[in-house]
């Protein structure tokens, strides 16, 4: 294939350039399988360069001259970078981690208005077991749920909010206790870990952002806009603002309905 690439003149998001629009579902595939194999964002756009110059010098379009897009994407699997893997693992380990301490910490506020400890029963707990059988699963579903979000991950978020719902069953069922707890301390202590592991995502988000832009070496046509961290705010603050919002918000309610 050729790979008769220009100077790099200037820098544009991959996104903005006419190609990537009108191929928009092959790039997206080869865009997203890179990234799952953790390569540099400069280095995707290069590659992506590579088939938008073959193309535009052959008029084939990208399915034709290099077939499937997670296919090619995996022949060129040779140039991922260890330690953005680590900060991807980071940041869904840390995501996963405030799902159960959410649930448990905001169960904790109506029995704390109400002045009563916080106990589980054996429904409960075995809610709270598969939640986190899910959570642990994740190392292996995230690939395929991210390449088939409504065949993996469709099926996956109905089986979480059935647990939360039978569980929330079982408080009212008569169960055997299996534990109970200081309502104030579980509510407290699990909002300040939620905020010590959004910390923690916020603080992998913001790592060399700018650098890891997926930018094309190819020249942006004229009135294109050049690449820029426009939404690197946004892109580091909102998903780790998420966890102790919800946290807040979900125990406010709990208050006012205890």
């Amino acid at each position: 294939m050729s790979s008769s690439l220009p100077s790099r003149p200037s820098s544009q998001e991959v996104w903005e350039r006419p190609f990537v629009k009108t191929h928009d579902a092959w790039c997206g595939d080869f865009v997203l399988e890179l990234r799952l194999r953790d390569v540099p964002g400069p280095v995707i756009g290069d590659r992506l360069a590579e088939v938008e110059t073959h193309c535009t010098e052959t008029g084939e379009a990208p399915s034709d001259a290099f077939g499937d897009p997670t296919d090619y994407a995996a022949r060129l699997d040779h140039d991922s970078a260890p330690e953005r893997a680590q900060g991807v693992w980071t940041v869904t380990a840390a995501g996963a981690a405030q799902v159960p301490a959410i649930l448990v910490g905001i169960s904790a506020v109506p029995a704390w208005a109400r002045g009563e400890p916080l106990t589980y029963n054996v429904g409960q707990v075995a809610c709270l077991g598969l939640l986190l059988l899910v959570l642990l699963s994740l190392p292996l579903l995230l690939r395929p749920m991210l390449r088939h979000p409504w065949i993996i991950g469709g099926p996956l978020f109905a089986v979480v909010f059935l647990g939360v719902g039978v569980a929330a069953l079982s408080s009212r069922a008569d169960l055997p206790t299996v534990a109970q707890l200081p309502a104030p301390v579980v509510a407290i202590g699990l909002f300040l870990a939620v905020l010590v592991l959004a910390w923690i995502e916020y603080r992998e988000l913001a790592r060399d952002i700018e650098g890891d832009l997926v930018t094309s070496p190819l020249e942006a046509p004229p009135g294109q806009p050049a690449a820029t961290a426009r939404h690197r705010r946004w892109v580091t603050i909102a998903p780790a603002c998420l966890g102790p919002a919800a946290y807040l918000a979900f125990a406010a309610l709990g208050w006012l309905a205890a």
